[in-house]
């Protein structure tokens, strides 16, 4: 076994996802999906072009060498938005390319970038699409208000910049709905006093997936979102009538294992390094060949007991759920199977493991893992390191017998290892 453990990007789901974010936006709004960071980990040579596929209007990454790599793998289909202040661009050809052919679009970010932007513009001679960021509340990137509204009567006057898009980040879309609207108001407040000046064409977006979800009328023309299209952050979101629920979407990620090892140790005895835990009775552990070096989170929360747990396939066929017990290890974790099969303690080699699972009432569904382990979706997605293997999968929805693939049918065990809480 060379791989240790799969990362399954399930295709289908993809589509989905787009399908029914397509739905609730209605034709006349844009889809900008953000594929940065490498697609959030998943690769974004296979996911962007299955994105442009489904619908996407236009991709959002965040640098210049994340703008390469995605329009290298759409071959240009369709416009990149690169999110970072940029204030020069050398004369790459893949970069000069996107921008004769108007794929390639950058963010104003204040007044001495819109300068350097429009330097950068007339000596490459292109003309430049640029999309102008408002900072409602944020203040991480783009420009306060009235200087938004100086760019834009800048951009309008004329050069070498072209006013594509004026957009702005909600700081609370996912908790916070009278901060949301008091956010929305200060972007709208940029709109109107713009509006003899701005191209009516313009894309207006200020919608990711929390405020996407959250409430229509922050669709505007576009909507720019993440963890929608993989699936996920509606389990968050904290609103009493959601555009779209949380069963509409399908996760489009799972981590897959297999049981390496198995040993029975008496009450008493202290598992992994610090002796973290400590066996309550006679047990069965099971050796997991992942671990931290993998991204497996190391459950910051409980130091005595991390409070993760693993979705596996029983020797005899049934799904269960298991704790891991003890610290997570650079390359392994231990997982406690106790009272899960009756038979040998070898016949748990081999047997399938889940670590993320595409089942969204599971305690392995990736929110409730990033959960425990004191972190939120996108940061468990991206520490997943680079070098396990990849692969890809259409399906019509989840099946248990993913889970172990050998299994002829899996059932879900009404019964879950009592200490897995």
């Amino acid at each position: 076994m060379q791989d240790t453990s799969t990362i399954d990007i399930d295709l289908s789901a993809i589509d989905h996802n787009m399908s029914v974010i397509r739905r609730a936006v209605g034709p006349g709004c844009a889809l900008c999906p953000i594929v940065k960071a490498d697609a959030y980990g998943l690769g974004v040579s296979r996911v962007a072009r299955r994105l442009v596929g489904a619908g996407a209007d236009m991709l959002a990454v965040y640098s210049l060498r994340q703008a390469i790599e995605t329009a290298a793998a759409i071959n240009a289909a369709t416009p990149v938005l690169v999110l970072m202040p940029v204030t020069r661009i050398e004369r790459e050809d893949e970069l000069v390319r996107l921008m004769l052919a108007g794929q390639l679009h950058l963010v104003v970010h204040d007044e001495a970038n819109l300068a350097a932007l429009e330097a950068c513009a007339a000596m490459l001679g292109v003309e430049l699409p640029v999309h102008v960021e408002v900072d409602v509340g944020m203040s991480r990137g783009g420009a306060l208000p009235d200087e938004a509204v100086r760019i834009i009567g800048a951009i309008a006057r004329g050069g070498h910049l072209s006013l594509r898009g004026v957009f702005a980040h909600f700081s609370h879309a996912r908790s916070d709905a009278r901060t949301t609207a008091l956010q929305l108001e200060r972007y709208d407040h940029v709109i109107e006093a713009s509006r003899g000046v701005m191209p009516a064409d313009v894309y207006q977006h200020v919608a990711s997936t929390y405020a996407l979800a959250r409430d229509a009328r922050y669709h505007r023309t576009m909507v720019r979102f993440g963890l929608a299209w993989l699936g996920y952050g509606l389990d968050e979101l904290e609103a009493p009538h959601p555009v779209i629920g949380r069963e509409e979407l399908r996760p489009v990620v799972r981590w897959s294992t297999s049981v390496v090892q198995a040993k029975s140790v008496p009450a008493g005895t202290a598992v992994g390094y610090g002796g973290r835990w400590t066996a309550p009775r006679a047990s069965t552990i099971a050796l997991v060949p992942v671990g931290y070096s993998d991204g497996y989170p190391t459950g910051r929360i409980a130091p005595s007991g991390s409070g993760l747990c693993v979705r596996l396939c029983t020797p005899d066929g049934r799904v269960a759920h298991a704790p891991v017990v003890g610290a997570v290890n650079m390359d392994q974790i231990t997982v406690d199977v106790t009272g899960l099969h009756g038979g040998d303690i070898h016949d748990w080699i081999g047997c399938g493991v889940e670590l993320i699972s595409r089942d969204i009432h599971a305690p392995t569904h990736l929110p409730r893992l990033a959960a425990e382990a004191g972190m939120i979706p996108h940061e468990v997605l991206t520490r997943l390191n680079p070098r396990i293997a990849r692969s890809t999968s259409i399906t019509a929805n989840l099946l248990d017998s993913e889970v172990a693939p050998p299994v002829r049918a899996v059932v879900e065990s009404p019964r879950l290892n009592a200490a897995a809480g």
